[in-house]
């Protein structure tokens, strides 16, 4: 068995992350993706200007997608804040996570699994 590296310094655990809190000064609808720099997630509910709130950051989604676009199972996936759906172009775009499940052109929506 390996000895394991341990350096027993300055770490506190919060919280699971599955949700990570907000406090916004725009209404957010319920299912709005929400970039915060690189950390992209989803508003399971509204939040209120200037409320505290939470994105998910974990878990499966049916997110929009252009359906001109061929998406297989496996593909990472990127948010984009200019065309507002997942793309899979990396460029300047934040990371939302990896399809579950092909999405053929027809389909309007894809099962994204976030990463974060």
């Amino acid at each position: 068995m390996n000895n394991p590296i341990i350096a027993a310094v300055g770490a506190v655990h919060v919280h699971e992350g599955v949700t990570i809190p907000i406090v916004t000064d725009y209404e957010i609808t319920a299912g709005s993706v929400v970039v915060l720099g690189k950390l992209v997630g989803v508003a399971k509910f509204g939040i209120c200007p200037k409320s505290r709130g939470s994105i998910t950051v974990a878990g499966v989604f049916d997110v929009v997608k252009d359906p001109t676009t061929n998406i297989p199972a496996g593909t990472i996936l990127y948010w984009s804040k200019i065309s507002h759906h997942v793309i899979k172009n990396q460029y300047q775009h934040s990371m939302i996570g990896i399809a579950v499940e092909d999405a053929p052109p027809s389909s309007l929506t894809v099962k994204v699994k976030l990463i974060q």
